[in-house]
């Protein structure tokens, strides 16, 4: 599971705001562009503390604490994106220090719960596998084929020449008999290949 785009929360404790930004990131290039740009929108903030995972097998792991007490922000942020179960994630918590001191224990609890608040409330979108199909009927078969492809399938391309040629996909594993059932066994489908395509979770 992945954002499925940049998420903002902003909370406040015991004076300091904490602003948590989390978005998509693939590669560190990418990461580092965020975290870049959230540092230039907050050119008076009193710490960036950031995070990211992402790579195969989320081999990609960094934090950074930005001058707050070592281990304090960085890594306890680090580990809500682990808990969180999503790969590919860039996380950046802009601190407003608000006067009080809030101690190792209260930095860690700050840094992990904005990062894990934002995580569970933003919006995600998984990887679904889509089988793409291919069929091919005759024009007064119209009505019956094109009207259930619709309702049932999502049609990537229609074709208009001697027949009809329609190219949709679908979750469903019972295509082939419904088409030749829709058709009273004159039309097969036919199998082209399976991809992957992101959904709102």
């Amino acid at each position: 599971m992945r954002l499925e785009k940049e998420y903002r929360e902003e909370t406040v404790i015991n004076r300091s705001r904490f602003i948590a930004c989390v978005n998509r990131a693939v590669s560190e290039e990418e990461a580092r562009a965020y975290i870049e740009t959230i540092r230039k929108e907050y050119p008076d903030a009193s710490h960036v503390c950031t995070a990211y995972m992402l790579g195969e097998n989320n081999m990609i792991q960094r934090s950074s604490d930005n001058k707050e007490p070592s281990g304090t922000a960085g890594v306890p942020m680090l580990e809500s994106i682990r808990k969180s179960g999503l790969s590919d994630v860039v996380a950046c918590v802009v601190r407003y220090f608000g006067g009080v001191k809030l101690g190792a224990g209260g930095l860690i609890r700050a840094y992990s719960g904005s990062v894990a608040s934002a995580l569970a409330n933003a919006p995600k979108t998984e990887s679904v596998p889509m089988d793409i199909w291919q069929v091919t009927y005759p024009y007064d078969m119209s009505g019956t084929l094109e009207n259930w492809l619709r309702r049932n399938t999502e049609i990537r391309d229609l074709s208009y020449d001697s027949a009809v040629t329609c190219t949709f996909a679908s979750e469903k594993k019972d295509i082939p008999e419904n088409i030749r059932n829709l058709s009273k066994g004159a039309v097969e489908a036919v199998f082209l290949e399976t991809v992957y395509i992101e959904k709102k979770v």
